[in-house]
């Protein structure tokens, strides 16, 4: 993962653990530094304010097409307490196609993960899985000329570039190399008429994914999604330490860091208060799903009767194996599913209302459905 200037600025690297902590703890409000917690709205002020010369007039910031708002506005609100002008945020599909203005989707090539953008739409796939790319392409395309942004310090983005141009070839598309560089710098040039722009930032994080994900094949090229489509399927890729979790678009999410119950992710309904996913993780190496089953055993026979109830061992949901129980409350009844993803246990509780547990389904199944490892060395 970089963060770095690309024009302008004092070309000063910063140090990579320090970009690594900032990037990995942009969703919270305080990370380790050697042990000892700092708030993360500071790191990223340090780090911006290492990058960029003294008090630029006027900055750009270029971000990855499927971060969240928030963690934009985190860049933004650190950007903007070192340059002394205003601040814009623009992603990198928005910035390519401004060169390629009649363009079909855009095709983002980070670590471990490839982003298809097109319009107000963004899809995360992995990177390993370039059929579920080409499709979601061939589903999305208006046209039949496709940006690919490969940025050259992603490690093997050349390898894969050329493997998605030849197999995009074959559908009739034509592949154009979209610069990113270059569009900002014309931004900035633009904006240098009008605000005296100075300096435009990449960031560019490579294992962290926020965006929407679903497969949308079969269709072909400048075919429109279907009116219909199951909004369910349009999924908001929720990262947390070790893990990615497939989340409903729109709903809210927050982070759990007190109070009873083990630190989690709660991720709210908007328009209905009784539905909610809840999610924790626990790296757990080597651990099997009948020894989590045991544990979980165990620690529920301890508590009052009537509370956790329908205890499965050996559950399968939503194509997984899993162990599942109910939590029953006043007003509200949570699903929890356990399921294994590499040495990573997953828990997610499907919250609703008693009477009103086929409303959670679908959100519940997707979440379990999607949730996966993201291969990095937090473990929380």
């Amino acid at each position: 993962m970089t963060v770095r200037a690309l024009r302008g600025g004092r070309g000063e690297r910063p140090d990579a653990a320090l970009v690594s902590t900032a990037v990995d703890g942009i969703d919270d409000p305080a990370a380790l530094i050697d042990g000892r917690p700092v708030s993360v709205a500071d790191l990223w002020r340090s780090l911006i304010s290492t990058i960029l010369e003294t008090r630029p007039d006027s900055v750009v910031v270029v971000h990855p097409s499927w971060w969240s708002r928030a963690r934009v506005e985190r860049v933004i609100g650190a950007t903007t307490a070192v340059a002394v002008g205003g601040v814009v945020a623009m992603s990198r599909s928005e910035l390519a196609r401004r060169g390629h203005p009649d363009a079909g989707p855009v095709i983002e090539i980070a670590g471990e993960l490839i982003a298809v953008c097109s319009g107000s739409t963004t899809r995360v796939l992995d990177r390993g899985d370039l059929g579920s790319v080409v499709d979601t392409v061939v589903a999305l395309a208006e046209s039949d000329v496709v940006l690919l942004d490969a940025p050259p310090g992603v490690p093997g983005s050349a390898h894969t570039e050329a493997l998605i141009r030849k197999a995009l070839s074959r559908h009739g598309f034509t592949v154009c190399e979209a610069d990113v560089a270059d569009c900002a710098a014309d931004v900035v040039t633009q904006r240098r008429a009008v605000s005296a722009a100075r300096l435009l930032i990449a960031v560019t994080a490579v294992m962290l994914v926020v965006g929407v994900a679903a497969g949308m094949a079969g269709r072909p090229p400048g075919a429109p999604p279907a009116a219909d489509q199951d909004p369910v399927a349009q999924a908001e890729i929720l990262v947390e330490g070790r893990i990615a979790v497939g989340v409903p678009p729109h709903w809210i999410v927050e982070r759990v860091t007190g109070g009873p119950g083990s630190r989690r992710v709660q991720v709210s309904s908007a328009a209905d208060a009784d539905l909610a996913l809840h999610i924790t993780q626990s790296y757990a190496p080597e651990t099997t799903l009948a020894q989590a089953a045991a544990v979980l055993r165990r620690g529920i026979a301890e508590q009052d009767p009537g509370v956790f109830v329908d205890f499965d061992p050996a559950d399968e949901v939503a194509g997984r194996p899993a162990v599942s129980y109910r939590e029953i409350r006043a007003g509200r009844v949570i699903r929890w599913v356990i399921v294994l993803a590499g040495p990573t246990r997953i828990s997610i509780g499907c919250q609703s209302a008693p009477d009103r547990q086929d409303a959670i389904r679908e959100p519940c199944e997707q979440a379990v459905r999607s949730a996966k490892e993201t291969g990095t060395d937090a473990r929380r």
